[in-house]
């Protein structure tokens, strides 16, 4: 470290049960940093972190020998769990935010060769940044949930919904309109935490991310619902979980509302299996009550209702009448809205998605 021109520190930020950052190893970094700390290097945060905090793992690696002098830089990082490579190489934007415009551009001038867009900014407000795109996210996801469950009860269809409003410039394309049981993981519940813990420093008002961490932290109990429309109750009921990673081409058991909605399942007596090609057990303790099934035809043998939580690469080439078959009752609930509700009730299963309305009984009987 002595010799380098840009010190990196990037690595994950843990958060607690209520998603609220954990700093300590951070912290511990910069510690560690400031043991072999050349003043002319520069100190480039990507971790996740509040606003604020550059700031002071700056002094922490000064205070680690005397008279140092600490230069540091925050950039947020966008990657996508799954995708991490392609959307750092094809990111949309990368922010680089110092206080000195001196350091801005050395650190801009790494990133210039990737060729995309560099927005320089000042330390804070790219802190900021980082909370502001997450906060917004999340609040795209809770709405769109809301209306899922309007749409429900209505007997429109969710998809729809969304598909007419990523046409409005305003909204567009890529927005985060993709109703079912909500954002987990913590990345998107950390910033939500850290901006009501902001407002909470500086007496502003947080009503909107308290909303949206409310909206997300039921959604998971919308299963138990939806299955409770088609048995009088969950005791004795084999239910089998389809993919329980914490997102689709992913290993991690992270905050994975699969595990939240096993234990939820499992609390009211029902047997639940569950089936991931990619889950890694490691490091997951405790675990809920279930079995592991070697594939997805195991996990359907007996079963009184399946539940799609996460799907994986192949999922759509299952053959559905040999997975129905297999099945005690054909209930299927899909929190995804992967599959085609036409098809699935040709191949004779029970279907419902997530805010796609009611199927015609006449469908769901053929």
């Amino acid at each position: 470290l002595q010799q380098a021109e840009f010190v990196f520190i990037a690595i994950d930020t843990p958060v607690n049960d209520l998603d609220e950052p954990q700093l300590e190893s951070v912290l511990g970094a910069a510690r560690q940093v400031g043991q072999f700390w050349d003043s002319g290097s520069i100190l480039c945060v990507t971790s996740q972190v509040p606003v604020g905090t550059c700031e002071s793992l700056a002094a922490l690696v000064s205070q680690q020998k005397s008279g140092a002098r600490c230069d540091v830089a925050y950039i947020p990082e966008f990657l996508r769990l799954g995708d991490a490579v392609n959307t750092f190489f094809h990111a949309d934007r990368f922010v680089i935010g110092a206080n000195a415009p001196e350091v801005t551009e050395r650190v801009a001038q790494l990133y210039l060769p990737l060729g995309r867009p560099v927005l320089r900014i000042g330390l804070r407000s790219a802190e900021m940044t980082k909370h502001a795109c997450n906060c917004f996210l999340a609040t795209s996801i809770s709405f769109i949930n809301e209306i899922a469950d309007l749409c429900d009860r209505v007997d429109a269809d969710s998809l729809e919904v969304a598909q007419a409003m990523k046409l409005d410039r305003r909204i567009g394309p890529h927005a985060f309109l993709s109703p079912g049981l909500g954002f987990a993981g913590g990345t998107l519940g950390r910033d939500l935490c850290a901006v009501e813990e902001l407002a909470r420093q500086h007496h502003c008002s947080a009503r909107l991310p308290e909303a949206v961490l409310s909206i997300n932290r039921t959604r998971a109990g919308a299963v138990k619902q939806r299955l409770l429309d088609h048995f009088e109750s969950l005791h004795g009921i084999r239910i089998g979980v389809l993919g329980i990673t914490y997102k689709p081409g992913t290993s991690t058991l992270r905050r994975s509302v699969a595990l939240e909605l096993i234990a939820d399942l499992a609390g009211e007596g029902a047997e639940v299996r569950a089936y991931d090609p990619l889950a890694d057990w490691k490091g997951v303790h405790p675990l809920p009550k279930f079995s592991a099934a070697p594939d997805a035809y195991s996990l359907a043998e007996g079963c009184d209702a399946l539940v799609l939580v996460t799907e994986w690469q192949g999922i759509l080439d299952l053959d559905l009448c040999r997975l129905r078959s297999a099945m005690r009752r054909p209930v299927f609930l899909d929190t995804r809205n992967l599959f085609n509700p036409q098809e699935m009730s040709r191949a004779g299963f029970l279907y419902s998605g997530m805010g796609r309305g009611r199927v015609p009984a006449a469908l769901a009987a053929s």
